[in-house]
């Protein structure tokens, strides 16, 4: 298993829903990887203008080489190189923005590689809700697994017993709200 972190960038901070969510699951799950070896890809979409990936992931991805990139898939040629070589990783956990444009064509195009795709539902946004919605959706439906970051890294864990659980479980405390919740409708709404 591999986690492939999408274009979270500094110019879109302040343009994403739940971006705290973002980067507090991306964080998590990039030091799980970190900690579990496990490889990692990074893209910046135009880094020229859309500045670098945020400082918040810094010590996360300190020797991760960054693919620049224009197209809105992660796959590209250098990309697509890197994962032949990864030729044993069948399964890429995908993280990053936007969950609609960049997330959705990457965890597209793995599926038509015959990758298994984890989306971390909580780690992945847009700047509309409804895109997100709808992409989470859409990518479900193509065949993703969708799920939380904490449901993922536990499964990577496969038992508390093992020995980066109690280190890796801490990753979730003061986890924000992700925005994904459904709110039960009162009787004072109903009515």
């Amino acid at each position: 298993t591999g986690v492939m972190c999408c274009d979270i960038q500094q110019r879109f901070v302040p343009l994403i829903r739940n971006m705290e969510s973002v980067l507090h699951c991306s964080k998590w799950i990039l030091n799980a990887a970190k900690e579990m070896k496990m490889p990692v890809i990074v893209t910046e979409q135009y880094p020229e203008k859309l500045g670098e990936t945020v400082k918040e992931l810094k010590d996360e991805l300190q020797d991760t080489p960054r693919f620049s990139k224009t197209q809105f898939s992660m796959l590209t040629e250098e990309v697509v190189e890197v994962l032949k070589k990864q030729e044993k990783v069948d399964t890429w956990i995908v993280i990053g923005i936007e969950a609609h444009v960049c997330v959705q064509q990457t965890v597209l195009g793995l599926l038509e590689m015959d990758k298994s795709v984890f989306v971390l539902a909580d780690a992945v946004s847009s700047q509309k809700i409804g895109d997100r919605y709808v992409a989470i959706e859409r990518m479900r439906q193509a065949g993703a697994v969708v799920t939380t970051t904490e449901s993922a890294i536990f499964e990577l864990l496969g038992d508390f017993k093992h020995p980066l659980a109690k280190s890796l479980s801490k990753g979730g405390r003061g986890r924000p709200e992700c925005g994904l919740g459904f709110s039960q409708p009162t009787q004072a709404s109903e009515a």
